[in-house]
């Protein structure tokens, strides 16, 4: 009997083992509640529902047999550079302001939204993340080597 190789498996493993590697790091470094939200808090929901979905996918993908070969359309492309994007961006620039820029560039490149939607868009995200997330969860996101010059 021959064992089927199934390629479409590779990201939901890859996207698991990202997702334990943040839960461990966030219960470690940073904690999870401590009479109150700890700045970990929020990371590892989010890594614990990106491997609640990792693991739904590689269970649906595991069933379905499906031996085609795997075919990106140019959208699906488009969300993987965009992904790839911001993680760099992060390296250089850092979290929040590689995720704005990425919100402006898929605004106006894919979307073509008028830039007055564009700019209240980003407006209200910046006001979420900075609000919530840096001064109300205290969540610590990465400056980047341009931030780590200036702090």
């Amino acid at each position: 009997m021959e064992k089927k190789s199934h390629v479409q498996v590779v990201i939901p493993v890859v996207t698991a083992i990202i997702s334990l590697i943040f839960i461990g790091t966030g219960l470690v470094s940073y904690g999870f509640w401590d009479q109150q939200p700890t700045p970990g808090f929020f990371p590892i929901i989010i890594a614990v529902v990106l491997l609640a979905a990792s693991i739904l996918c590689i269970v649906q993908l595991l069933r379905s047999g499906d031996d085609k070969p795997v075919k990106y359309t140019k959208a699906e492309l488009m969300v993987i550079l965009g992904g790839g994007a911001v993680i760099v961006g992060t390296y250089l620039i850092g979290l929040v302001a590689s995720c704005l820029l990425f919100i402006i560039a898929w605004l106006r490149i894919v979307e073509r939204a008028p830039w007055k939607a564009v700019i209240v868009i980003e407006v209200v995200m910046a006001a979420i993340i900075l609000g919530v997330f840096v001064t109300w969860l205290q969540v610590r996101f990465p400056v980047g080597l341009l931030g780590e010059m200036f702090l």
